[in-house]
């Protein structure tokens, strides 16, 4: 899962097209890892995205990422899951091996 605030997500959507626009291949996004991840069992340290000619593929690395692979467009596709709207928000973002949800909750915060 995915979870920030209607506005973190905004940031992040910024952040992400920012990537995607650039022509940089790889892009590292940490993620907030303080406080307490209940009621979650860990944080991930964050997501990896590639830009690759292929299908979008979504895995857990060994290391605890997130990592995104795919074509631009696939890129694309994935950064509008992140445009919400209100509080209470989702998106599904469907791939193989690993789906993802993506939430805005106002109540969710790092500090």
């Amino acid at each position: 899962m995915l979870l920030d605030t209607v506005e973190g997500l905004r940031l992040f959507h910024a952040r992400i097209v920012a990537f995607i626009e650039s022509s940089h291949g790889e892009g590292v996004f940490p993620a907030e890892t303080s406080g307490s991840p209940e009621p979650y069992s860990e944080f991930l340290g964050g997501l990896r995205v590639k830009k690759e000619a292929e299908e979008p593929r979504l895995v857990l690395s060994h290391d605890r990422w997130l990592v995104l692979s795919g074509s631009q467009e696939a890129l694309v596709r994935f950064s509008r899951e992140l445009k919400v709207e209100q509080d209470g928000e989702h998106h599904h973002w469907y791939s193989s091996p690993v789906s993802l949800v993506i939430e805005a909750d106002e109540s969710w915060s790092s500090s």
